[in-house]
């Protein structure tokens, strides 16, 4: 039978104390115990020592830490007496960096390690660095005050979010700092809530998601609107159905929105774009003919005007009207009622030609119209006639001398017709 006996340890003069010091995991945890008290007294020690002014600066923390020197006057002359700087002039003596970069800790962590140490006097004593280093973390976002501190109930863990990922959070906090010195109490609430969701969906993203609506939104930034199967063309390393999920739960954190419902044979029948006012539409032929092919209706007046009335029910349809007014050289796009009008000849021909090479059939209204527009009299004759009352149908076909069912032949003819 195998049998485990003690050994002998040098130096060791009993049992207990051998037992302890050939327990590996006893050792650990004492040396990780050390550690922290390391930290603890190092923090005690910063918190207990005044900063120490730059005349050159007037910062209240030198640039070696709290408790480092400069050395200062090498001559021993007395520094001038100055009054206590606001916190925005202070920034200068800590960046928002500062706790990490002296004790390889954020301010939340320190926190957390006084707090579990229950070292009370150091944590009241750090408080003022603390404040300072939210500060400079508010004063890197363009258009925030420092200020801001006293005013929005930010957590530690929205300081630290926002020191971590600040390129990604710097449009949504900008955003939510605007809304919320914008509105009144109930206006505030709703902001604080957008923002902590913001938070909380930005901190449950991968390192290769981040990446993915990264190259999204730099995607669309360049080319304008985009479905998910373009996007995965121009790079997204991503299946579309992924790229279609991710923008649904946390495109928003990048600025992606969807810019309208298309049919499936345009991808997977989402366009998306980033908020702008100034629209970019690059691919205006794939996105027009996801337009029109999702429920457009393709009207005839009585004097043979046409017009498209489309569904694009989102708050950006002013913006696109006038990006389709310049891409088609036209005048009569607008933004009405849920969509977007093109009235007149030259508008609805220039969207069903600009489109044409993406029609897949699904409408055939489109074809009709296009084809009606590309002086197809019988096209333009079956358009006047679906786009009347009942009694100038009758008018029509006794002008023409045809009868209900002449129409129905001459419209199967149309749509059949290359």
């Amino acid at each position: 039978m195998h049998k485990d006996y003690l050994r002998p340890v040098w130096g060791v003069e009993d049992l207990v104390s051998s037992l302890k010091k050939s327990n590996p995991e006893l050792d650990a945890a004492k040396l990780e115990a050390e550690t922290a008290q390391k930290k603890v007294d190092s923090l005690q020690q910063a918190a207990n020592t005044p900063p120490v002014p730059d005349p050159r600066q007037g910062a209240e923390v030198g640039e070696t830490g709290i408790g480092g020197s400069q050395g200062g006057d090498e001559t021993g002359a007395e520094l001038p007496d100055k009054a206590p700087l606001p916190p925005e002039e202070k920034l200068a003596s800590l960046d928002r960096f500062w706790f990490m970069d002296n004790f390889g800790m954020t301010g939340r962590e320190v926190t957390d390690l006084l707090i579990k140490t229950r070292n009370n006097k150091a944590l009241d004593a750090i408080q003022p660095l603390l404040k300072m280093e939210k500060q400079a973390i508010l004063a890197s976002f363009v258009g925030v005050s420092p200020s801001l501190i006293y005013d929005v109930p930010l957590t530690d863990r929205d300081y630290d979010c926002l020191n971590t990922n600040a390129k990604r959070l710097d449009l949504p906090f900008r955003r939510f700092v605007k809304s919320w010195e914008s509105s009144d109490e109930d206006g505030k609430a709703l902001a604080l809530k957008e923002w902590r969701k913001t938070v909380d969906e930005e901190e449950r993203l991968s390192n290769r998601e981040r990446n993915i609506l990264f190259k999204c939104r730099e995607t669309l930034y360049n080319r304008g609107a985009l479905n998910a199967q373009t996007l995965k063309t121009y790079g997204v390393k991503a299946s579309p159905a992924e790229i279609s999920s991710l923008i649904k739960s946390h495109g928003f954190l990048f600025d992606i929105i969807s810019v309208g419902q298309f049919s499936k044979s345009q991808g997977r029948g989402l366009f998306y774009d980033i908020r702008r006012r100034d629209v970019l539409l690059k691919d205006s032929d794939r996105f027009l003919a996801g337009l029109l092919e999702n429920g457009a209706i393709f009207k005839m007046d009585a004097l043979l005007n046409p017009r498209i009335e489309i569904q694009f029910n989102a708050p950006t349809a002013p913006w696109y009207a006038s990006a389709l007014v310049k891409e088609l050289e036209v005048s009569s796009i607008e933004a009405k009622g849920k969509g977007l009008l093109i009235s007149g000849e030259v508008a609805v021909k220039a969207a069903l030609t600009k489109a044409e090479p993406h029609l897949n059939g699904h409408s055939p209204d489109a074809m009709k119209m296009l084809k009606a527009m590309k002086g197809d009299e019988d096209a333009l004759l079956v358009m006047a006639y679906d786009g009347m009352g009942q009694d100038d149908q009758i008018k029509l076909l006794k002008k023409h001398n045809l009868s209900d069912e002449d129409m129905t032949g001459l419209r199967e003819m149309v749509m059949s017709s290359g």
